[in-house]
């Protein structure tokens, strides 16, 4: 059997960049062993399993991982490694770490609260950027020479995003990473709903100095992997618009007061012909937002999927639908349409949609990692916030309380 090192391996999780591969014809055991001494490019980790003791050469920015310890790998307990540049992670190890802070926009608590995270990342030796309104706003309450302004050339050089806020503030931040993976994100809870927030501001100093002295210790933070989709609208061959969302994709009719004949190709095979106000296609991560009350099914985060429901359609034979990640999805406007529709990205950017446009979605190769407090998935755990969060039966139990009072 051919031993293969490819970029979409999946015994255990995923695999490096393509390296090489070793053909029945050439000798196993000379080549095997040449491969168990080489040294990989730490660009090219996707993910270490934290079963092994992998050496990190830092001097010479490269990650000593032996052939066969490159193919076992875990999915979730995943290095935050694998993505960033060299410079980084080799500067961050050394001492200094540089971390892109967000915050809820128009929140005057946030405000101070970043100001206190900044000054606590100070005293670990941290680097803070910002962006230019957020940096002049922080910059009047604390004075720092360690608070720079972001932008796409300070990219290669952060290692870490800390995000105070909800899930809208993640999707956010994720605007700026479009054309690569983010670094890590490390979320506050500060939002009216947020299930990708899973740290309390109250203990904030400490998980900080938790977290970051955990990774210059190992090397890594324990991370669970969100994917994203990749959509790319098409007019005439030629790209018009690409985004990666980690929620959904919502194509509409806006403002138009006609509803939208829109036809769905799975494979170049039609699906069907919605009609209505529209459709959603959504992550597993995005299933618990606007595609749930689109009467979408929830979808734990482990499986890995691609998901479309209608927006009240005008028939109700075409229900939401759950498909594998392999598959393509293609969008198109149906001729009878009388207006154009539009495109809307994670509800962060939006463009017009037009019968003379293609509409492609597929999974994105760009993948989100959120930060845990835990290297296990605890799914009790998950049903349990699960159930808080969108309160579940709360009516009816307040209604019983409110009977028996009586």
């Amino acid at each position: 059997m051919d031993n293969v090192i490819s970029e979409n391996y999946e015994d255990e999780g995923e695999i490096c960049e393509k390296v090489t591969q070793i053909t029945r014809q050439q000798s196993h055991v000379q080549d095997q062993n040449s491969y168990l001494g080489q040294q990989i490019p730490i660009r090219c980790i996707k993910s270490c399993s934290p079963q092994y003791s992998d050496q990190f050469d830092w001097g010479n920015d490269k990650c000593k991982v032996s052939f066969f310890e490159c193919m076992r790998l875990d999915k979730r307990k995943t290095t935050s490694v694998y993505r960033q540049t060299q410079e980084s992670v080799s500067y961050s190890l050394k001492g200094e770490m540089n971390a892109l802070i967000y915050y809820k926009l128009f929140d005057d608590e946030c405000k101070y609260i970043v100001k206190e995270i900044s000054e606590n990342l100070v005293e670990l030796n941290c680097n803070i950027y910002l962006e230019q309104k957020q940096f002049d706003e922080i910059a009047e309450l604390t004075h720092t020479n360690r608070l720079f302004v972001f932008n796409q050339e300070s990219i290669p050089l952060i290692a870490l995003i800390i995000v105070v806020g909800g899930d809208g503030t993640v999707l956010y931040a994720l605007r700026q990473f479009q054309g690569s993976e983010p670094p890590p994100i490390l979320a506050f809870q500060k939002g009216t709903l947020g299930f990708m927030c899973v740290f309390d501001l109250k203990d904030k100093y400490n998980i900080l100095s938790q977290q970051i002295g955990h990774f210059r210790t190992a090397g890594q933070f324990i991370v669970e992997r969100k994917l994203r989709l990749k959509g790319c609208l098409k007019q005439a061959g030629q790209k018009q618009f690409e985004y990666h969302v980690l929620n959904e994709f919502v194509i509409s009719r806006g403002a138009n007061p006609h509803c939208l004949y829109i036809e769905i190709y799975i494979n170049n095979v039609l699906l069907t012909v919605a009609s209505g106000d529209g459709i959603i296609v959504s992550t597993p991560t995005g299933s618990t937002a606007y595609f749930l009350s689109a009467g979408g099914p929830i979808i734990q985060n482990e499986v890995s999927s691609i998901s479309i429901a209608p927006i009240c359609p005008l028939s109700l034979s075409f229900r939401p639908i759950v498909l594998p990640t392999c598959l393509q999805i293609t969008i198109k406007l149906a001729n009878q349409c009388r207006a154009n529709g539009f495109i809307c990205a994670d509800g962060q950017a939006t463009i017009e949609f037009s019968k003379d446009m293609i509409f492609e979605i597929q999974q994105s190769e760009n993948f989100v990692s959120i930060i845990q407090d835990k290297s296990d998935i605890d799914y009790s755990e998950w049903i349990v916030n699960l159930r808080k969060k969108l309160g579940w039966n709360k009516v009816f139990t307040e209604q019983k309380k409110q009977k028996s009072n009586l």
